[in-house]
């Protein structure tokens, strides 16, 4: 005889069961950050633009009236000491605590100019696990020194399909490596050497090159403004985050660390080492400003899972002490040029909007005795969309024998926010032996892009006897 305490206060027979789908991690940054680099901490300047976030080079030592983005240096240089590169993160983090928000770990390091930087002239190859294995060390240290600092990868450079293999890794020329190829190396790396990321938010630089902002990823055109071969625009930072979603890592947001597109210098410049190569990428002053307001308008409305987007730049281009009127760096900037007002007029927002699925069932456990069968029941599965965002799902019975699981309802809809839809689900048992049976309701869903999924499960107890029980009420005299 198998005899069943069931506490009254379950009533198990009418258990009601819940389950959650979202795509927000707990470290999700919220509200947007709209972000700048900048060469001279302009305070006044970024409030004027509505900015609420800075991207600076060295610790502030106080707190600033902006969020602080701080990049750290971690290149080839110290592979050769990494317990020692940890003691020097670590140091920074105690030193900076309450005054940084987030700290990006190196600077494209799928290149071996920036790679390589240590070395000074001597550049090295980009090596993916190498600078996973720098990015878990300085992970570590950060959250050992302050836990609530948000840990961002180095964002990674647009490179392109590179053809080359280099000492075995495909995708490399022995000077820089495709940055998806490289990010997966890298993902793999971390797996290896932490079990999971290394990361709370991921780094990339979508520079819009001659694309306007809306160009579709990796599509071609003779149209410069559309042309986004090899995922030389914005929207290429779209193929970043599928990877992300490939992994498992859907959860996590993408930092823009840098973004822009660059003016024309003067004509005499373009002959210079500085403009190498860069005189195809050259868009009109006010064709930046288009862009760059288009960019933050598309991220805010189609990707949730972008949490922040700094441009690229602010104000190298009246900072003191960039001398040469020639460099580039100066034709990203944005103060005294159309994009300054443009940003400064553009509605700021909290951020691209998710829909989150929240599952509520009637009966999804049941106890029965073997003489109540046949079984047929049909309990009621509602679907509710809590988020902001249309969301799209797709249900799937997953049935075990002898237990039989039916719906009447579509397998597949649409919920727009706040929006609820009822789907009957009817098990079925029948000539069983007391036991335990069990099918599953799996839920997929999308919402802009991010993918969730939830499982419901159906549990059917057969028991020779049923008896409820009662806790002891003590009362205090």
């Amino acid at each position: 005889m198998v005899l069943a305490f069931i506490l009254s206060f379950l009533l198990l027979h009418n258990l009601r069961q819940s389950a959650t789908v979202t795509a927000a991690a707990d470290t999700a940054v919220y509200p947007f950050a709209y972000g700048a680099n900048v060469a001279e901490w302009d305070i006044t300047r970024l409030n004027d633009l509505g900015f609420n976030w800075i991207k600076v080079f060295n610790g502030p030592g106080s707190r600033l009236p902006l969020k602080v983005l701080l990049r750290v240096d971690a290149n080839a240089s110290h592979m050769s000491d990494v317990n020692g590169f940890g003691n020097t993160i670590q140091s920074l983090a105690q030193s900076q605590k309450g005054f940084v928000d987030a700290y990006e770990i190196g600077n494209e390091p799928n290149l071996d100019a920036t790679y390589g930087w240590g070395y000074g002239s001597s550049n090295v190859p980009p090596d993916a696990a190498d600078y996973a294995t720098l990015l878990c060390e300085a992970y570590g240290r950060i959250k050992t020194a302050d836990p609530a600092a948000l840990v961002v990868s180095a964002g990674l450079a647009p490179t392109g399909r590179v053809p080359e293999t280099w000492n075995g890794h495909a995708g490399h020329n022995g000077l820089f490596q495709d940055e998806r190829i490289f990010m997966q190396e890298m993902l793999d790396a971390m797996q290896s050497i932490n079990g999971g990321p290394c990361f709370d938010v991921f780094g990339y630089h979508p520079y819009g090159y001659s694309a306007d902002f809306d160009a579709v990823p990796d599509v071609p055109s003779a149209d410069p403004t559309q042309n986004c071969v090899n995922g030389f625009c914005f929207r290429g930072v779209e193929k970043i985050y599928n990877i992300l979603q490939a992994n498992g890592l859907g959860d996590k947001q993408i930092f823009a660390t840098e973004f822009g597109w660059i003016t024309r210098p003067p004509d005499h410049c373009l002959s210079t080492g500085s403009w190498s190569g860069r005189a195809w990428q050259i868009v009109s002053e006010q064709k930046q400003a288009d862009n760059l307001v288009g960019a933050y308008e598309y991220a805010t409305t189609h990707y949730p899972w972008m949490g922040g987007m700094f441009i690229f730049n602010l104000n190298f281009n009246v900072a003191p002490w960039i001398t040469d009127e020639c460099e580039q760096m100066r034709f990203y900037g944005v103060v005294n040029r159309p994009a300054e007002s443009a940003l400064a007029a553009m509605p700021k927002v909290e951020g691209a909007g998710l829909g989150e699925l929240s599952v509520m069932s009637g009966a999804v456990t049941a106890v029965y005795t073997p003489t109540q069968q046949p079984i047929d029941e049909t309990v009621t599965v509602t679907l509710k969309n809590s988020g902001t965002a249309p969301l799209a799902y797709t249900m799937t019975l997953q049935i075990t024998p002898p237990l039989l699981l039916s719906t009447s309802a579509s397998l597949t809809g649409t919920l727009e926010p706040d929006a609820e839809t009822a789907v009957p689900l009817q098990f079925s048992l029948d000539g069983q032996p007391t036991g335990s049976y069990t099918g599953t309701l799996q839920i997929e869903t999308s919402s802009n892009g991010v993918l969730g999924s939830a499982n419901l499960p159906v549990m059917v107890h057969l028991w020779d006897e049923i008896h409820e029980t009662f806790l002891p009420l003590t009362v205090r005299p």
